[in-house]
């Protein structure tokens, strides 16, 4: 299990320099309709491609299995400048918990 403190001291971007942040966890955002990878599948959809929509969602990578855990989208908001930002590098974990 990954416990990550509430209120961290890190990196802002915003401000150049080390200050106070306060991590949460986005959830529930959608995707965008139009993205490239929406467009190739409404494209696969409407051409019919095997089985391609109902397929078994175990069988999708073809080498090995996929993985159980999944990355995890943290947001930081500075309590300087009062700005949010996204770390590049998504935490993958099967079980997730930000400590109060």
């Amino acid at each position: 299990m990954v416990k990550i403190p509430k209120e961290q001291r890190r990196y802002c971007p915003h401000c150049d320099e080390h200050t106070e942040q306060t991590v949460k966890e986005v959830t529930n955002r959608s995707a965008s309709p139009w993205s490239k990878k929406a467009r190739k599948r409404q494209r696969k959809i409407d051409n019919g491609y095997g089985s391609f929509p109902y397929e078994n969602p175990a069988n999708r990578s073809r080498g090995g299995s996929n993985p159980t855990s999944g990355k995890k989208d943290l947001e930081f908001n500075c309590k300087e400048c009062g700005k949010s930002w996204k770390p590049r590098n998504a935490i993958r974990a099967a079980k997730f918990e930000i400590e109060r």
